[in-house]
C-alpha cells in the first residue's frame, strides 16, 4: 500500500509540473529574416565592408564560397572579403527570386536566389554584364544566423566576377 501511494504522488507531482514550453517558429517571419541577412550579408561583401559582414560571420563556423569565376574554394576572412574585386567593381548588383528552404528543425536553412548586374573595370571604360545564381546555406546558433557556406554560378550568355 505504501509503495502504491508513493507511486500515485510522484505521478500526481510529475503531472503537475508546467509542461515544457516549445518554441514555435514563425516560419514566414524566418523567411523573411534569412532573405533579408542574405542581401545585407552579400552587399557587405561586395561593398568590401568587413565590419558588416562580420555580423553574419561565426568564430566557432568556417564560412567558404564558391565564387562565379570557378577559382578554388575561399574561406571567407577579414582579409578575403576587404580586398575582394581588387581591379574591378559592380556598378549594378541585383538579387532576387529568393527560395528558402528551412530543415524540420529550423535550425538550418539553404536560400537560393539570382543575380544580375554589372561590372566595371579600374582605369578603363570596360564593362561586363554580370548574372549568377547563388545558394547559400544558413545556420542558427547562439549568437544568431550564421552564413556557412555559398556557391555562385553564372548563367548563361554571362559571367561571373572575373579572376583576380
Amino acid at each position: 500500500m505504501k509503495k502504491l501511494f508513493i507511486s500515485l504522488l510522484v505521478i500526481s507531482l510529475i503531472s503537475c509540473q508546467p509542461a515544457m514550453e516549445q518554441k514555435v517558429v514563425d516560419l514566414n517571419s524566418l523567411e523573411k529574416e534569412i532573405i533579408n541577412n542574405s542581401k545585407a550579408f552579400q552587399l557587405a561583401y561586395i561593398s568590401n565592408d568587413y565590419l558588416e559582414a562580420k555580423q553574419f560571420l561565426s568564430d566557432e563556423i568556417t564560412t567558404t564560397v564558391f565564387n562565379s569565376n570557378g577559382s578554388s574554394l575561399l574561406e571567407q576572412s577579414e582579409e578575403q572579403i576587404s580586398n575582394s574585386g581588387r581591379g574591378w567593381e559592380f556598378i549594378r548588383f541585383d538579387m532576387k527570386n529568393h527560395q528558402v528552404f528551412i530543415a524540420p528543425d529550423a535550425k538550418s536553412i539553404a536560400v537560393i536566389f539570382d543575380t544580375e548586374g554589372e561590372i566595371e573595370f579600374e582605369n578603363t571604360e570596360e564593362k561586363v554584364l554580370y548574372s549568377t545564381r547563388a545558394s547559400q546555406f544558413w545556420v542558427s546558433t547562439s549568437q544568431g544566423w550564421k552564413i556557412m557556406h555559398s556557391h555562385w554560378s553564372p548563367k548563361e550568355q554571362a559571367q561571373g566576377i572575373p579572376n583576380e
